[in-house]
């Protein structure tokens, strides 16, 4: 039993850890895929609507 619960704090610990990471190096699309050639300053105003 103390095995188990080590484990499930063990796995608890990673995934606020791993939460904490991914969260300062996401970015959102806009930012992601903005290039020189490319401006994207408001993306949903320029599709093609049927």
């Amino acid at each position: 039993m103390k095995a188990f619960l080590a484990a499930v704090l063990v796995a608890l610990v990673v995934a606020i850890g791993a939460s904490f990471a991914l969260d300062g190096v996401q970015e959102t699309a806009p930012q992601a895929y903005t290039t020189e050639g490319v401006r994207l300053e408001n993306p949903g105003n320029n599709l093609v609507r049927f």
